[in-house]
C-alpha cells in the first residue's frame, strides 16, 4: 500500500471514530491492525485517544478487544499522556474503568510533565473519576504499583486539601468520607475542611418529608391507597373500582411519587455530612494542636451560625464548649450572627447557655449597637427568599424583632446608637422597601382571589334560586326535594354561596387596609389565611354541587355516573390545591407555630403524619 493510501484510511479512521461509527471503523483494524497505534492526529492521538476523549464508551468497549495490554500504554507524542489520562481530563470514568481494567499498569504512568491520571484528575476536578481512580489506586497498591495519593499526600498535601473542600462543596460526602479515612492528615492541615462542611451543611427533613421516610414505596402505596380509599368511599364508587385500584393502581402511584427518591437522596446527604463532621472533629481533636479550644473551630462555628448549620455548632459546642467565646472581626459571636442571618436554630441556644444569656440582655457593640439595633437590620437575601412573598417575608422579620425585644432592657428598646438611631428607626429605614412590596403582593394577591370569590358567588347564588329540575307549579316546591343528591346540592350550594361571601369580604378587607408594618404580623396575614381557606371551601362545594346537579339531571340513577363526573369535578379542585395550599401551609405556619424558644411548638404536620402510620 502507497503513502498516500495509507493517510487517506488514517484521516477515514479518524473521521468514522469522531462519529462513532464502530462498524466501519472494525472492517479498517481487521485489515490494518497496527493501525491502532498510529497517530491520527497533529498531537499524537491514538484512535483509543480520540474515543476515550469524545466518550464513545462502546466504541471504545470494542476497541479494546483490537488492542493488546502493552499497546493499550501508548502515549501521545507531543504531551506523554495515556489513554487514561484523557480519561481523567474530560471526567470520562466509564472509560477510565475500561482501561485499568486492561492494564492497571496505566495508573502508574505520567505524563511530559511528571502528573499521573489521578493528579489530572485532581486538576480538572471531576469528582466521579477521581473516586473511582482513587479506589484502582488503592486495591492495586499491594501490587507493584506504588501509590501516587500517598506521593500527593507526602509533597502536595494543597491540593489534597482543595480536593477534599471540593468534594464537600459539591456533597459528594462518600468521596470526601473516603478521602478522610485514608488521609486524616487533610482535617489538620487548615480550617477549610470544616468550614467548607459548615458551610454546605444540608438541612434534615422536613415535616412533609418525614412522613414517607423510610421511603419504602410500601409505605407509600398505603397512605395514598387509604387516602384514595376514604375519598371514593364518600363519593360512593362502587367497590370493584377500589379493588381494581388496589390490584393495579400500584404501579402508577410509584410513578406519581418519584420526588420519594428526592427525599432518600436529601436524607443520604444529611447523614454523610454527620459522620463526616463527626470524622473531621475526630482528627482535629488528636491534631498537635488538640485541646478544648482548638483554633480549627472558631471560623466553622461563626460560619455555621451565620448558615444556621445547627448540627455543626451543637457538634463542636459539645467538643470544645470555649468555641462559644468565639468572635469575628467586628466581634459579633454565634448568637449575634444568628440574629444577623436569621438562623433560629442557633438563636434558640441561648435558651440554654444559662448565665452567658445575661451578656446579650445588655450588649452594645462598638457603634453602641444593641441586639435590637442588630434585629433591626434587613436580613441577607438568600434568607428572604425562603419564605413565599414579600408579605411572609416582612413578617418573619417582624417576629424576629418581636423574639429579641423579649430579651432586652425594656430601656434598650428605645435606646439610640451613635447614629442617634433607636431599634424602630433602624428597622423602619432597612425594611422600607420590603414593606412596600409586602403592600403590593397583598393587594394583588387579594384583587384576584377576589375576583374569583365574586365569581362563584354570582354563580351559586344564580343556581340556589333556579334549582335543578325546576320546581311545582302549584306549590312551588323542588321537584326532586326527597333525592339524596338534591340535599347534597342545597347543602353544598349553600355553604358555597356562605364560604365565598366570607372570602369576598375578608380579600375587601385587605384591599383597604393601612398595610403599616406591624399590620404584617399577625392581621394581615390571618386575614389572607382566612379569605384562601374560604375561597377553597367556596370552590370545592361549588364542584360538589355541580355534580350533584349533573347527577340529577342526567345520572338516571346510574351510580356509573358518579365517576366520570366526579373525576372530572376533581380537575378545578385538585389544581387549586396544587397552586394554592403551598401558600396556604406557609401561613399558617409562619402565622401559628412558633420557631423559637427551647420548648419549640410540635409541628400539626407532624401529628398528622404520627396518626396516619398508626392508622396504617
Amino acid at each position: 500500500m502507497s503513502s498516500d493510501d495509507y493517510i487517506y484510511f488514517k484521516d477515514y479512521l479518524h473521521e468514522v471514530t469522531t462519529m462513532g461509527d464502530w462498524s466501519k471503523a472494525e472492517s479498517m483494524l481487521k485489515s490494518f491492525q497496527d493501525i491502532v497505534t498510529e497517530a491520527l492526529t497533529s498531537d499524537g492521538s491514538t484512535v483509543l485517544h480520540i474515543a476515550v476523549g469524545i466518550g464513545h464508551n462502546d466504541f471504545v468497549k470494542k476497541l479494546l478487544f483490537y488492542v493488546t495490554n502493552e499497546q493499550a500504554l501508548k502515549q501521545r507524542e507531543t504531551d506523554g499522556s495515556t489513554a487514561l489520562h484523557v480519561a481523567a481530563i474530560v471526567g470520562n470514568k466509564h472509560a477510565a474503568e475500561l482501561l485499568v481494567k486492561k492494564n492497571s499498569k496505566l495508573l502508574r504512568i505520567k505524563d511530559r510533565n511528571g502528573k499521573e491520571p489521578l493528579h489530572k484528575a485532581y486538576e480538572n476536578m471531576h469528582l466521579d473519576t477521581i473516586g473511582y481512580l482513587l479506589k484502582a489506586v488503592s486495591d492495586y497498591a499491594e501490587t507493584e504499583l506504588p501509590s501516587s495519593l500517598s506521593d500527593l499526600a507526602n509533597h502536595d498535601d494543597e491540593i489534597g486539601v482543595g480536593l477534599l473542600v471540593n468534594a464537600i462543596s459539591a456533597k459528594q460526602y462518600s468521596l470526601a468520607i473516603e478521602l478522610m479515612e485514608k488521609f486524616p492528615v487533610f482535617a489538620s492541615k487548615r480550617d477549610d475542611v470544616l468550614v467548607a462542611i459548615a458551610k454546605t451543611f444540608p438541612s434534615g427533613l422536613d415535616y412533609w418529608e418525614t412522613v414517607v421516610y423510610p421511603s419504602s414505596s410500601d409505605n407509600i402505596v398505603k397512605i395514598l391507597f387509604a387516602a384514595t380509599s376514604f375519598t371514593l368511599s364518600l363519593l360512593r364508587v362502587p367497590a370493584y373500582a377500589l379493588w381494581k385500584f388496589k390490584n393495579e393502581g400500584s404501579s402508577s402511584i410509584k410513578a406519581v411519587v418519584a420526588p420519594i427518591k428526592q427525599i432518600d437522596s436529601k436524607k443520604r446527604d444529611f447523614d454523610g455530612a454527620n459522620r463526616l463532621l463527626d470524622i473531621v472533629c475526630c482528627k482535629i481533636d488528636l491534631s498537635e494542636n488538640s485541646g478544648s479550644d482548638h483554633p480549627y473551630y472558631t471560623r466553622s462555628i461563626l460560619e455555621a451560625a451565620c448558615k444556621n448549620a445547627y448540627e455543626v455548632v451543637n457538634t463542636i459546642l459539645h467538643r470544645s464548649p470555649k468555641a462559644i467565646e468565639s468572635t469575628d472581626k467586628d466581634g459579633y459571636d454565634i448568637i449575634h450572627l444568628a440574629i444577623l442571618n436569621r438562623s433560629e436554630k442557633i438563636y434558640n441556644l441561648i435558651y440554654d447557655i444559662g448565665e452567658r444569656k445575661n451578656l446579650y440582655r445588655t450588649y452594645k457593640d462598638s457603634y453602641k449597637n444593641n441586639i435590637l439595633h442588630l434585629v433591626g437590620r434587613l436580613a441577607p437575601s438568600s434568607v428572604l427568599n425562603q419564605r413565599t412573598g414579600a408579605a411572609l417575608q416582612l413578617q418573619r422579620e417582624l417576629q424576629w424583632r418581636e423574639e429579641v425585644k423579649k430579651l432586652v432592657f425594656p430601656t434598650y428598646i428605645t435606646q439610640e446608637n451613635i447614629f442617634n438611631e433607636t431599634p424602630d428607626m433602624v428597622f423602619t429605614r432597612e425594611h422600607e422597601n420590603l414593606v412596600k412590596e409586602g403592600e403590593k403582593w397583598m393587594k394583588t394577591t387579594a384583587e384576584s382571589c377576589s375576583i374569583t370569590a365574586a365569581l362563584i358567588t354570582t354563580i351559586v347564588f344564580a343556581a340556589a334560586i333556579t334549582v335543578p329540575g325546576g320546581n311545582n307549579q302549584e306549590k312551588g316546591t323542588p321537584l326532586f326535594r326527597k333525592e339524596t343528591a338534591f340535599i347534597i346540592f342545597a347543602i353544598s350550594d349553600a355553604i358555597s354561596l356562605f364560604a365565598s361571601s366570607t372570602a369576598l369580604l375578608v380579600f375587601l378587607s385587605i384591599l383597604t387596609a393601612r398595610f403599616a408594618e406591624k399590620d404584617f404580623l399577625v392581621s394581615l396575614p390571618r386575614r389572607l389565611f382566612i379569605g384562601l381557606f374560604s375561597l377553597l371551601v367556596s370552590t370545592t362545594t361549588m364542584m360538589i354541587a355541580f355534580c350533584a346537579t349533573l347527577y340529577l339531571v342526567f345520572g338516571d340513577k346510574k351510580p356509573w355516573m358518579l365517576l366520570p363526573i366526579c373525576g372530572l369535578a376533581f380537575i378545578p379542585i385538585s389544581s387549586f390545591v396544587t397552586l394554592q395550599f403551598p401558600l396556604m401551609v406557609d401561613l399558617f405556619r409562619s402565622t401559628y407555630l412558633s420557631k423559637f424558644g427551647k420548648q419549640r411548638q410540635i409541628d400539626l404536620f407532624s401529628r398528622f403524619a404520627d396518626w396516619v402510620f398508626m392508622e396504617l
